[in-house]
């Protein structure tokens, strides 16, 4: 997940692999044998210009691809979408109500990689899922994960404020933001906007931002599938995401607006340990 260690080979592979290709219809299509794309995939042979341009098109990757060092299409999620991740075996347990994009669950493996790399070895091995995958920011995966890196980071000790701050400071980086853009000048406008975009991030919660009065209420709505995982958040895993959304959501408005707000948790509102109101100033 680290950008700038990201070879060409396994992009090559994440792609394909998205579309449900098999290497010889890849081949075929940039003129090339399967043994060279294979040699590709395994980065022991470079495709060149003409054949990255063909393999581009071919399996439909914007074309700032290597540069980014990962995939995105900037598309919307919809729960369950069988069109997407075809060429991905995910188990069960990450299977069942697919509604995150990768791109949300990024900041996590990106710190977890950088800060606790053997750790995150062992973590892409539990999960059994090819590493490839993670770097598509549209392939699909559901919220299991997001409580699984959480739940680890708390074994691993990573849950005071300042830590949970480093999380986001580390993996909500320019990659994460990469299609979150506008002209604003308020604290309300940024988040109004961070609403809206949840769709390219995902859609297991609503985020609803209202004004009352002379504060900003901010909401996360849980969607009902979303209640299937409840099953291993306990008070802990409670307070880390409630302290990460409140550092996301003070971070998002600095780093956009230079301007400094707080946000404070109003537990009394919430129905459930997923469902999060926070009042903003």
């Amino acid at each position: 997940m680290n950008e700038s260690n990201l070879s060409i080979g396994p992009l090559m592979k994440a792609a394909r692999k998205f579309k449900k290709f098999n290497q010889s219809d890849v081949a075929e299509a940039i003129g090339c044998s399967q043994s060279a794309l294979s040699k590709m995939e395994h980065n022991l042979l470079t495709p060149n210009a003409p054949q990255w341009f063909l393999f581009s098109r071919f399996t439909s990757i914007p074309p700032e691809t290597l540069e980014l060092g990962v995939i995105d299409r900037k598309t919307e999620v919809s729960l369950n979408n069988e069109n997407v991740s075809i060429g991905f075996k995910l188990p069960k347990r990450y299977r069942i109500n697919k509604s995150q994009k990768v791109r949300e669950v990024y900041p996590l493996l990106h710190y977890l990689q950088i800060n606790y790399p053997e750790d995150y070895k062992l973590f892409l091995v539990s999960a059994n899922i090819d590493e490839e995958f993670y770097l598509d920011f549209d392939n699909l995966v559901n919220f299991q994960i997001i409580i699984d890196l959480i739940n680890l980071f708390i074994k691993l000790d990573v849950k005071s404020l300042e830590q949970i701050e480093d999380v986001v400071k580390v993996g909500q980086n320019s990659l994460y933001w990469d299609n979150f853009h506008g002209q604003w000048s308020e604290p309300i406008e940024v988040l109004y906007e961070f609403a809206k975009a949840q769709g390219t991030f995902q859609v297991d919660f609503v985020i609803r931002v209202e004004l009352i009065n002379d504060a900003v209420l901010l909401s996360y709505l849980p969607q009902a599938h979303v209640y299937h995982f409840l099953k291993d958040v306990n008070a802990e895993t409670q307070r880390w995401i409630n302290s990460y959304r409140i550092l996301t959501i003070e971070s998002l408005v600095y780093n956009t607006l230079g301007k400094v707000i707080k946000a404070k948790l109003l537990p009394d509102l919430s129905k459930s340990p997923l469902e999060s109101h926070f009042e903003i100033r």
